[in-house]
């Protein structure tokens, strides 16, 4: 099966969840333990019953199956299924099925869960039931020697998120499994995927703009998507970020507009520049980036380490340009950073200022927000109001990232709590004396902090 199944009735899809759901009983009831002959499973069903979260059933699920009694905590999730449909049980099902009991009833309860109602409606929730569902179908699929039918669930995963590591890894690997059997992929190129779900949307309304004529998707997010496009009047390529909720969230519509009222303020060729802004239409027009962002241009060996310097000062002259007109961007992370060209050594936008406030301490909008692993000690520790001391932190966080790639920021970046001495991690001899500006950047002290 190539194509993913079409969403269904809810009717037609709870009766297809039971027929699944009867074929994975007819295989292992029979000795299964029962509640009543083992307190754990009992504590499962209890747990089931009161609807329990799912890391509470996960945990119960492991301890089971260490135990040996891993048929009896199944039969027990799929009898509580039939009455009470739950794409995450599902999924929590499917997986141990897949990993060695049995494939195809895994691959039939992952169809399922795609029909189910309200699975679809959250395929823009990063991690959702939606991608889970397609990450466990495209994997199993290439495992069993059906990269066609993978590629596909793969590209339903990267419309989605398109820097989407494991789909990409993925993807990748399914499509040179392909060229090995002497195969084209039959498939569209991925990042067209990102179409899927727009083709009513834009069939409907266009960009209500005949200077643009739209290309390939780029990227997509919650709330935008972006693709590049040729603008007639000046015969150039740019990037047009659209507004997927057009009318309805004034709250969601007013932030987007923000971010080009900050851009049209910054002078650097070093910050993504705007180019034009469209409010009534929902979309902004901005400079053209071909190389993808950090952590795609360092996978892909456009950029390493060694780029260290160049790709230093060009992220502080940028932060520079952000704080001299008073704005603190919030969200500096290799994502939010892009590469001008395809091409080794290009030069870096910063880019994405949805979350980019007036640097007022007295204003209440300037709480904190951004990304965990790249947060300033100060607001991991408290509800601080962000500064532009949080924003030279971060992008030393990811200097530092940089410095130590391919190798990751280390786990203690991605705890809320605890002691987090960045500057200890710093390696002693980077070039340009960059280990003392990174010491500069990333110390716990606000005050210290400096981008020279």
């Amino acid at each position: 099966m190539t194509d993913l199944p079409p969403m269904l009735e809810p009717p037609r899809a709870v009766t297809l969840l039971e027929e699944v759901s009867r074929d994975i009983l007819d295989r292992f009831a029979e000795g299964a333990t029962l509640p009543r002959e083992h307190p754990g499973v009992a504590n499962l069903t209890h747990s089931l019953r009161r609807l329990a979260p799912i890391w509470m059933i996960e945990r119960h699920l492991r301890e089971l199956s260490h135990d040996g009694y891993l048929r009896g905590a199944l039969v027990a999730l799929v009898a509580d299924l039939r009455p009470r449909p739950r794409a995450d049980l599902a999924l929590l099902v499917a997986r141990e099925l897949i990993d060695a009991l049995a494939p195809e009833l895994g691959l039939a309860l992952c169809r399922v869960v795609l029909t189910l109602p309200g699975v679809e409606d959250q395929r823009l929730a990063l991690g959702g039931p939606y991608t889970v569902a397609n990450m466990l179908l495209a994997d199993a699929l290439l495992g069993l020697g059906d990269p066609a039918a993978a590629i596909r669930h793969y590209e339903a995963v990267l419309a989605t998120d398109i820097d989407h590591a494991q789909a990409l890894r993925g993807w990748g690997e399914a499509t040179r499994a392909l060229e090995r059997r002497g195969l084209a992929s039959g498939q569209r190129h991925r990042g067209l995927a990102l179409l899927d779900g727009l083709a009513e949307l834009e069939a409907a309304e266009g960009l209500g703009s005949d200077r643009y004529e739209l290309g390939r998707p780029l990227g997509r997010g919650r709330h935008a998507v972006v693709y590049e496009a040729h603008d007639r009047r000046v015969g150039r390529q740019v990037a047009i970020k659209r507004l997927l909720l057009s009318g309805g969230d004034k709250a969601l519509r007013a932030r987007f507009f923000a971010e080009a009222r900050t851009l049209a303020e910054v002078r650097s060729p070093h910050v993504i520049a705007l180019l034009d802004a469209q409010p009534d239409h929902h979309f902004i027009a901005l400079s053209l980036c071909r190389g993808g962002n950090l952590r795609l241009a360092l996978r892909r060996g456009l950029l390493s380490p060694n780029d260290l310097p160049k790709i230093g000062e060009q992220l502080c002259l940028a932060l520079a340009a952000v704080h001299a007109v008073g704005a603190i961007h919030r969200d500096i992370k290799p994502a939010n950073i892009l590469v001008r060209d395809a091409r080794p050594s290009a030069p870096i936008a910063l880019a994405d200022f949805g979350l980019a406030i007036p640097g007022d301490p007295r204003d209440s909008a300037a709480q904190s927000v951004g990304t965990l692993r790249y947060l300033a000690p100060e607001l991991r520790r408290s509800r601080a109001r962000a500064t532009s001391a949080a924003d030279i932190f971060s992008a030393g966080a990811v200097l530092l990232e940089l410095s130590l790639a391919p190798a990751p920021l280390p786990p203690l970046f991605d705890q809320v709590d605890g002691d987090l001495n960045a500057t200890a991690l710093i390696p002693p001899d980077l070039p340009d004396g960059w280990s003392a500006r990174l010491a500069r950047m990333l110390a716990d002290d606000p005050q210290d902090r400096a981008l020279v």
